[in-house]
């Protein structure tokens, strides 16, 4: 497993969200509620990104067709999505997250 740099703490204030792209695979993370998490910006449903869906409840609704996935596992919690997508874990060193690939 390898670790990669992807923003400054100060960079991901809360509510805020970033996209980056690792390894060919594109990456949400997001600050909520004094945590952050990291998962794969796309739903497992129609491979749409997530990007731009609501988060309520520790979950994210795709925009598309309102299949919601815990943030914290990645497991969907609302059809038409029935495969979870990935998440990756996160480190705070130095001032920076990283994320592990």
């Amino acid at each position: 497993m390898a670790y990669y740099p992807v923003c400054h703490v100060d960079e991901l204030p809360e509510g805020a969200r970033k996209i980056v792209e690792i390894d060919g695979i594109s990456i949400m993370i997001c600050h909520l509620d004094g945590a952050v998490y990291a998962f794969e910006n796309r739903c497992s449903h129609e491979d749409l990104p997530l990007v731009d869906g609501h988060i309520e409840n520790k979950e994210i609704v795709c925009p598309f067709h309102g299949a919601k996935f815990c943030l914290k596992t990645g497991n969907p919690t609302l059809a038409p999505a029935f495969e979870s997508i990935q998440t990756f874990e996160l480190i705070e060193q130095d001032n920076k997250l990283f994320v592990c690939l």
